[in-house]
């Protein structure tokens, strides 16, 4: 009886042990483990508005002449104008600033000044009123600050601020007309 309760316990263990041995399957084998992206941190910039801001009077005059003449306006600015930071996560408004030009390409002015002379001319029918007005243009530009994930995905982080950019400087407004008119935009 003790010879069988020993064949029956190493026919176990040889049985458990092969079970060990085995390889793993062809479908365990073939799964491509997790990826691994390194967590790299970046910033979006995306563009809100553009709008249009005076920072000068309108000046106008008429062409009496009976052909197309080249009118020119020399005007003085009257408002000083400067573009705008507003934080959220961080960051000074010289950095906004380096950020926006390096990913959009576009120059911003940090500000303007009253009191300086602008000029521009205009090519006006005969007959016609040209006017114009000075103005800057101001975009405003939402940093976004985003990282990159295990899985390599993108995890948005939060804002780091809004940029409100001069980005044209002067700017300006221009109606041609039989009678007086507004510049636009």
């Amino acid at each position: 009886m003790t010879f069988a309760i020993r064949k029956a316990a190493l026919a176990s263990a040889l049985v458990i042990g092969s079970g060990l041995l085995m390889t793993p399957s062809a479908a365990a084998s073939s799964k491509p483990g997790p990826q691994s992206c390194p967590p790299d941190v970046w910033y979006k910039v995306v563009r809100v508005s553009t709008g249009y801001e005076g920072i000068g009077a309108t000046a106008g005059k008429r062409n009496g002449a009976s052909t197309t003449s080249r009118l020119t306006y020399a005007l003085s600015t009257t408002k000083s104008k400067s573009t705008s930071w507003s934080s959220e996560l961080g960051g000074s408004a010289s950095w906004g600033i380096s950020t926006v030009e390096a990913k959009v390409g576009r120059d911003i002015t940090k500000s303007t000044e009253s009191g300086k002379t602008v000029t521009n001319w205009m090519d006006v029918p005969g007959g016609k009123y040209g006017y114009t007005t000075p103005k800057i243009e101001r975009t405003t530009y939402v940093i976004e600050k985003w990282q990159d994930t295990a899985q390599c995905g993108a995890r948005f982080l939060g804002n780091m601020g809004t940029l409100g950019g001069i980005t044209a400087y002067p700017f300006f407004s221009e109606c041609i007309a039989s009678s007086a008119c507004t510049p636009k935009p």
